[in-house]
């Protein structure tokens, strides 16, 4: 009978602290759907994946430079492409100490062309002919990336940086 009584304390304490875990984002909501790319063209998504920093494809890793996330960061990414053949690519690093990844963004994408800040802020690399908008939101980095233009890439990068304010950690 204390057996029993024991036991079933037990369990009852397992099962309580259970109910105090904090509820975790759904990894997949963590990137922006075609719905929240409000700019007067219709998005569709073309891929999304997800992994460690370390596991992105070198044309997703900012200014080519790895350097700026830990590699072991749980990171999230998504292809977007528009009905006029626009692309845009998000990528989102979790759980790193996002002021840290958006300043190396800034020293390390100003060392292959230019950075320039914006408010919100946003870092807006240019290298090689291309583009890419840094944010940052609580733990998490964010880069847009695309052939879009400098202002939408950065609509977009405040748009994932306010949406990513509201997720939990």
């Amino acid at each position: 009978m204390n057996r029993t009584i024991v036991t079933l304390l037990a369990l009852l304490c397992a099962c309580a602290a259970c109910g105090t875990e904090p509820v975790k984002a759904d990894p997949a909501s963590l990137l922006l759907e075609p719905g929240q790319l409000k700019d007067g063209r219709t998005w569709t998504v073309a891929s999304t994946s997800h992994g460690t920093w370390r596991d992105l494809d070198a044309s997703l890793v900012p200014c080519g430079k790895r350097v700026i996330v830990p590699m072991e960061a749980t990171t999230w990414w998504r292809s977007f492409t528009a009905a006029d053949g626009t692309t845009m690519t998000q990528v989102v690093a979790s759980g790193v100490d996002a002021m840290n990844a958006f300043k190396f963004f800034y020293a390390e994408c100003g060392a292959v062309g230019s950075v320039t800040s914006t408010v919100g802020p946003k870092n807006v690399a240019r290298h090689d002919g291309e583009v890419e908008v840094a944010a940052m939101s609580k733990d998490r980095f964010i880069v847009l990336a695309g052939t879009g233009s400098d202002i939408e890439l950065q609509q977009f990068a405040e748009t994932a940086r306010t949406y990513l304010d509201t997720v939990p950690s």
